[in-house]
């Protein structure tokens, strides 16, 4: 008896989704430009103890509201870049690189704009690209940041 012939049904195509890692990088992409002009406006900041003072004032009562959850991972790290502005501020402590200054009050500023890439009153999505340049921040910063603390902790 002959084999019967078998034929396969043709595949049916998925439907071409966007890779993740282009969404993703394309969107990293997005708030690093929007850092960048955070950065702009950092420079004339340094420059105005009044300014950096209130900068530190806003973003301290901010802090209070941000979900710490979103955060735990440089939490200790923003509430070290606010004691840094204002011992900055105040003068007593100047031991602080330029650049580095600016990418912590850059920091600083995008956590304060509420319209910001995700606006932060968008419920569960607003705070992810704070926590996203908090930790671009943290990273570049962090030497100068830890001696700060070391610095905190000698004179207590």
């Amino acid at each position: 008896m002959p084999k019967a012939k078998t034929t396969k049904a043709p595949r049916k195509r998925k439907a071409a989704a966007r890779p993740r890692k282009k969404r993703d990088a394309s969107l990293q992409a997005r708030v690093e430009s929007e850092f960048a002009q955070a950065v702009k406006s950092a420079r004339s900041y340094v420059t105005s103890p009044a300014r950096l003072h209130a900068l530190a004032q806003e973003a301290a009562e901010k802090a209070t509201a941000l979900p710490k959850e979103a955060f735990e991972e440089t939490w200790a790290y923003l509430q070290a870049m606010l004691r840094l502005v204002r011992a900055y501020a105040r003068g007593d402590y100047r031991r602080v690189p330029a650049t580095t200054l600016i990418v912590i009050v850059a920091a600083l500023i995008y956590i304060v704009n509420p319209f910001d890439f995700i606006p932060d009153w968008v419920p569960g999505l607003g705070f992810p690209d704070d926590a996203f340049v908090l930790g671009i921040a943290v990273a570049k910063t962090k030497q100068t940041l830890d001696e700060f603390m070391a610095w905190e902790a000698r004179r207590l």
